[in-house]
């Protein structure tokens, strides 16, 4: 089986451990094999590595919402995959692709982007990151569900700041439950799961709610929503963007039909649980990192590695002009030092 180093988030580690691959994760959370406090460069990850034993036949650089901590990865000795979720509020992904032999994209709108980069790139959907003990599956237990209409989420986040406004004029014109924390025990609870997102994106929370057991009650979205799920079957019909008085007709209507709401419910936790987890993700990535071993996929990067670290480094460019808090300033001067490091020299 393959040795993958896993990079950032580890939502898939376990679920690749289960198929029989060995994985090594690295990364700035504590629960990691190998706890990293600040970016270092690749080849001192490697060293690290190999003192540990570690010989990695394959990356897996997992987003997390953190700015890149290896630096270098373009320099890997081994194929090396990238797995960009938030790329619509971190346009910084699409160049540091370059870094990588095949970039997996959440969000099936930006694959294009990657692309047009030159980047080998594919979508792979998000998926539940929790399996849920309870379920939709038989009708007199959604019955029992005793919170109508549901929302658990960052109530104020920077990047969408009409949510609470939204959630508060939602709830004028019908009860609603929001609360911000753990998911679970609500999402239990819940015949119908609200959902608002940042960008139009299939957010982790559509994956979620739906293998909890609940109705998914989603705005109008692009990013292959209605390739993933059926308004009407397996999520409840979709509403306007930002359209909160839409969004409560919409549930006041199912609810007023249990039967029916029961039946969607049901048909996309089965739908979830059948074909979007961390199983079947981590399946595809499997996959495809045998397929990179096999074809020797790195060679080709490093024989391009002097354009792709010029293209690298409009990535930390971009970082570092994004980075304006004065209490950044470091971080800022840090990422600068590595665009000024690694872009071509403009006086040859």
């Amino acid at each position: 089986m393959t040795c993958i180093l896993n990079l950032g988030g580890t939502y898939l580690v376990a679920a690749l451990r289960a198929r029989g691959h060995r994985v090594f994760s690295a990364g700035l959370d504590r629960g990691c094999d190998m706890f990293l406090k600040h970016p270092l460069p690749a080849r001192t990850l490697l060293a690290r590595l190999e003192a540990d034993g570690v010989r990695p036949d394959a990356a897996l650089y997992a987003d997390n919402g953190n700015l890149p901590f290896v630096i270098g990865m373009e320099s890997l000795p081994f194929p090396s995959m990238f797995y960009s979720i938030d790329t619509f509020c971190n346009p910084w992904h699409v160049p540091f692709a370059a870094a990588f032999d095949l970039v997996f994209v959440a969000q099936k709108d930006y694959v294009p982007l990657f692309r047009r980069e030159g980047h080998e790139s594919r979508w792979l959907p998000l998926f539940f990151t929790r399996r849920p003990d309870c379920g939709a599956q038989d009708p007199a237990l959604f019955a029992r569900r005793d919170v109508p209409v549901a929302f658990v989420g960052t109530l104020r986040p920077r990047n969408i700041p009409d949510r609470l406004p939204f959630l508060q004029r939602f709830r004028k014109a019908h009860p609603l439950v929001f609360m911000q924390g753990d998911y679970a025990p609500l999402f239990s609870r819940a015949r119908i799961v609200l959902n608002q997102t940042a960008a139009s994106e299939v957010n982790f929370r559509c994956f979620e709610a739906m293998s909890f057991g609940a109705a998914l009650l989603m705005e109008q979205c692009a990013n292959g929503l209605e390739e993933l799920f059926t308004p009407g079957e397996t999520i409840l019909p979709v509403y306007p963007r930002g359209d909160a008085g839409a969004a409560a007709a919409i549930a006041e209507q199912w609810l007023a039909r249990p039967d029916r709401l029961a039946a969607v419910a049901r048909a996309g936790q089965e739908l979830v649980l059948e074909r979007h987890g961390p199983d079947q993700r981590a399946g595809e990535v499997a996959d495809a990192a045998a397929n990179l071993v096999a074809g020797r996929a790195h060679l080709a990067r490093i024989q391009d590695m002097t354009r792709r670290r010029h293209i690298v480094s409009t990535a930390y460019g971009i970082i570092g002009a994004e980075l304006v808090d004065p209490e950044k300033a470091r971080l800022r001067e840090f990422f600068l030092a590595l665009h000024a490091d690694h872009a071509p020299d403009r006086t040859a």
